[in-house]
């Protein structure tokens, strides 16, 4: 029984390390809409850039036995939703992997990508910046996601409050 608990811990702590070493990497996706989504994940930090903005997201990264939490940097000047976001792993293969949001209950189907990002150059951040969306913008031109969504859903409705005309409202009040 004592090697059978022995061997049981090995397993784990050999799953555990290849569960971090799985997500630790660069990766990209491309949502339904069209936009495209890279992703570099590290032991410390990761990275996320999008093609509907040129803002570069950072935040702090804590490895977890089954995934890793996401929270903001004390400097952070994009903010989580909510700090503190887990992405557990239910699934992996060398080329891709399948991130759950503890907050959304969103699934992230992320891709391996085949470069890297540069490393973030604290003393020249604006260059850094720059350079990285710039580099990021080709990558995305390239990979040209295709818009999946019906048209039905692209219909969005919107509603033009310039339209609306004021309406007086009387208040009546009784006396006692």
């Amino acid at each position: 029984m004592k090697y059978l608990k022995i061997i049981f811990a090995f397993f784990l702590l050999i799953f555990q390390t290849s569960c971090q070493k799985e997500i630790v990497g660069t990766w990209y996706k491309c949502n339904k809409d069209g936009s495209y989504y890279e992703y570099k994940i590290t032991d410390q930090y990761t990275i996320m850039l999008s093609s509907k903005s040129d803002i570069i997201w950072i935040h702090k990264v804590k490895q977890i036995d089954n995934g890793i939490i996401l929270s903001d940097f004390d400097s952070s000047v994009n903010r989580l939703m909510i700090n503190n976001d887990t992405l557990i792993v239910l699934s992996k293969t060398k080329d891709r992997i399948v991130l759950k949001s503890s907050y959304t209950w969103d699934k992230m189907e992320l891709n391996k990508a085949e470069f890297d990002f540069d490393k973030i150059d604290s003393t020249n951040l604006d260059s850094w910046k720059k350079k990285t969306i710039s580099e990021f913008k080709k990558r995305a031109e390239l990979k040209n996601c295709p818009d999946l969504r019906t048209e039905e859903e692209k219909n969005i409705p919107t509603i033009n409050l310039d339209d609306f005309e004021e309406e007086e409202i009387t208040i009546e009040i009784k006396e006692k």
